[in-house]
């Protein structure tokens, strides 16, 4: 005769093996969203990449779902969240919720009796990962892994309450288990497509430091080989054009290629500045007083564009750099902005302190950005411009990461742009001390 106590061990122990073995599935099918976000994103950044992503993410909640996890009675265990979590803040909130209906319809049709409860659930769901969404890019590495990780607490406590309804308190220890499980899948997940998105960043700057410094190399020699002879052609033009026998189109022609010369020069002035070595000026600046110059430098520029510039800026914004350079980058800045109004508009100009940095804002009215073109903005060659280099921009953020700034830009296609710059704000006594002199 057989021991019953011994039955009954085995047949528990192939049970919790069993349990074991469907949750290392559930994981396994889980690692397809950051390898397929590893082998899409390292091809290239594009909608069609991101549609892929989205089919890779659906394939894991279908498979979760399809094939859950269960020991014993009515209560199943499957990872459905991770896939839903991704899409909502790696993807598009809106392709989160054609994954919610998904899931609504296909738990649905196992239990029509739950469609309520499934509405109400998801819903609040969704409503919190719309809201999470908008400021879950500012965290940083380690806020997300936390924030994935605590992400199931709730889930835990909501699933722990329908056991106990249930009657069914010997699964306690298994929910136990699998939230561990889901929660460590999750920070893995997350912190997998963390890592690839850090990557992606250094191999797009090690491009980009790779064309900065081919430039860099061709400009010294270059550029003033080109000029000597265009100060020559420039001169005989004006010569040329000081004739009184000239036709009206020849004196259109000559207008054109001298307005050329000049588009040139200033090009060949772009090449300079990347080859003029880093400047180590370690300045006072006046942010106050530099916007200010900026202002009245640009403004003539304004009103022919039919541009009304406005400045709002505090006073006593003192930073470190070089203030040569950094009316250089705001000058750039805003000639893009009125450029990028055509039909005239509105710019503004704020400055104004926050959280020990000094803050300028310039905000236009223009056409706007894509996306893609955001995240092509300041690449050699690249410009939004029909006849822009890209070089403008390019220095522009050079001499901002050499001040030990940094930039952001808002922007949504004919909805405007807003380019923000960071610096931190001189030491106290520093600017005490001119602001002594001054006065």
């Amino acid at each position: 005769m057989s021991n019953p106590i011994r039955v009954n061990s085995v047949v528990g122990g192939f049970i919790v093996y069993e349990f074991v073995a469907e949750l290392a599935l559930h994981f396994f099918v889980m690692m397809m969203i950051p390898l397929s976000c590893f082998i899409l994103y390292r091809r290239c950044m594009d909608t069609k990449t991101t549609v892929l992503f989205a089919i890779a993410n659906f394939a894991a909640l279908f498979l979760t779902m399809s094939f859950p996890a269960n020991i014993t009675g009515n209560i199943h265990f499957d990872l459905k969240f991770i896939p839903l979590f991704i899409v909502f803040f790696y993807i598009r909130p809106a392709i989160g919720i054609l994954f919610v209906v998904f899931i609504i319809l296909f738990k649905s049709l196992v239990n029509p009796s739950e469609v309520l409860f499934l509405l109400l659930n998801y819903g609040i769901v969704s409503v919190i990962f719309i809201i999470m969404s908008t400021f879950y890019n500012r965290f940083s590495f380690m806020q997300k892994i936390i924030f994935g990780a605590c992400f199931y607490i709730p889930i835990t406590l909501t699933r722990y309450l329908a056991i106990v309804r249930s009657g069914d308190t010997d699964e306690i220890l298994n929910l136990i288990w699998f939230s561990i499980m889901s929660a460590i899948t999750l920070t893995m997940v997350i912190y997998l497509i963390e890592l690839n998105n850090i990557q992606l960043s250094m191999m797009v700057q090690l491009q980009n430091s790779d064309k900065m410094n081919a430039i860099s190399q061709l400009a010294a020699s270059v550029a003033h080989e080109i000029r000597n002879p265009m100060t020559s052609v420039r001169g005989f033009l004006q010569l040329i054009k000081s004739d009184n026998n000239l036709t009206e189109e020849q004196g259109m022609f000559i207008s054109i290629s001298l307005e050329e010369l000049k588009r040139t020069d200033q090009i060949i002035n772009d090449f300079l500045s990347l080859a003029r070595p880093e400047t180590k000026s370690n300045e006072l600046i006046s942010l106050t007083k530099t916007i200010e110059e900026v202002f009245s430098f640009m403004k003539p520029y304004a009103n022919i564009s039919n541009v009304l510039i406005e400045c709002d800026i505090e006073q006593d914004l003192f930073i470190l750099g070089n203030s040569h350079e950094m009316k250089q980058v705001l000058i750039n800045i805003t000639k893009n902005g009125i450029e990028a109004m055509q039909s005239g508009g509105s710019l503004t100009i704020k400055a104004y302190q926050s959280d020990g940095e000094g803050v300028v804002d310039i905000i236009d009215q223009g056409i706007g950005l894509s996306e893609q073109q955001l995240t092509q903005l300041g690449q050699p060659y690249y410009s939004t411009k029909t006849k822009g280099t890209g070089l403008g921009l390019m220095i522009s953020f050079d001499i901002i990461k050499r001040m030990n700034g940094e930039y952001k830009i808002k922007s949504k296609e004919r909805c405007g742009t807003t380019f923000s710059l960071l610096f931190p704000l001189a030491p106290a006594k520093e600017y005490r001390d001119i602001s002594t002199k001054i006065s």
